[in-house]
């Protein structure tokens, strides 16, 4: 039986600094029938050189690759349009600066028994913190009313589905996750596989950085909110940052670092 090809995304701008390794990433994938697909947004530092270095090695071990680099409104908008040059049964979208777990990883997910009516899989990732790695394990679809059952970089998602229902633009932080949730609400089959699948940053990215608006972007995908009880939780939320924010510019960085780990370490300890 023939293997189905899969199809990777990564989007970028200015990743001069990151985009070598997530290249490489894809690059070492055992995995065959695989294609590749680069969307730059029109970067200004040395991320398209980098690229167009790198693109001779996937044409030698087989891989094919489209690279575009214009102007677009967003993370979500450049995702939107690699999925209209996919060819592949299943799109992963790996961003910049992170990566597959191990060489195997696309071969080890689809190693797996995948019913045909299944419109998403994903697994586990590991998160780079500034204090240490952390693991996230995936959830069960269920959750998904609630919350993201994983990133979407620990996700393969069927092309055609992606293809009828894009990325909605209005949601700037937060369309993946209502891409997912809306999948989900349409009676789709989602399915978790216990494997890893993505190391990724989470210290600079998008998501870290707007953990507030992340959360407003989520309750408004889910309709709640406008809810007194959602409003409540926000503004707890909201002062937990606020203090956070003040602890982290009054105490020096390093001995905040130190904290982490040792919090980290036993809480490892523990389990």
């Amino acid at each position: 039986m023939s293997k189905e090809l899969i199809t990777v995304v990564t989007v970028c701008f200015n990743a001069g600094q990151t985009i070598a390794k997530t290249m490489q990433s894809v690059l070492n994938q055992t995995y065959r029938p695989l294609e590749y697909i680069l969307v730059d947004g029109k970067s200004t530092d040395n991320t398209l050189n980098i690229i167009y270095e790198l693109e001779p090695l996937f044409q030698e071990k087989g891989i094919a690759v489209r690279i575009v680099s214009e102007k677009d409104k967003g993370i979500f908008d450049a995702m939107n349009k690699g999925v209209k040059l996919a060819n592949g049964r299943w799109v992963n979208f790996m961003n910049a600066g992170d990566v597959f777990y191990n060489d195997k990883t696309i071969d080890f997910v689809f190693s797996h028994e995948i019913p045909m009516e299944v419109k998403l899989v994903y697994g586990d990732t590991l998160r780079q913190k500034s204090y240490a790695v952390v693991a996230a394990k995936g959830n069960i679809p269920e959750v998904t009313p609630k919350l993201m059952p994983a990133c979407h970089q620990s996700m393969f998602t069927d092309v055609d589905e992606l293809k009828s229902h894009p990325f909605d633009l209005s949601y700037r932080l937060s369309a993946d996750y209502n891409f997912v949730y809306n999948l989900y609400k349409r009676g789709e089959k989602m399915l978790y596989i216990p494997v890893n699948i993505s190391f990724c940053e989470a210290v600079y990215g998008v998501s870290s950085v707007n953990k507030i608006a992340v959360k407003k972007e989520c309750a408004r995908i889910r309709g709640v909110d406008h809810t007194l009880t959602w409003k409540i939780k926000i503004l707890g939320k909201q002062v937990e940052y606020g203090i956070k924010q003040i602890i982290e510019y009054l105490i020096p960085a390093s001995f905040l670092k130190e904290m982490k780990i040792r919090n980290r370490k036993r809480l490892e300890h523990r389990k």
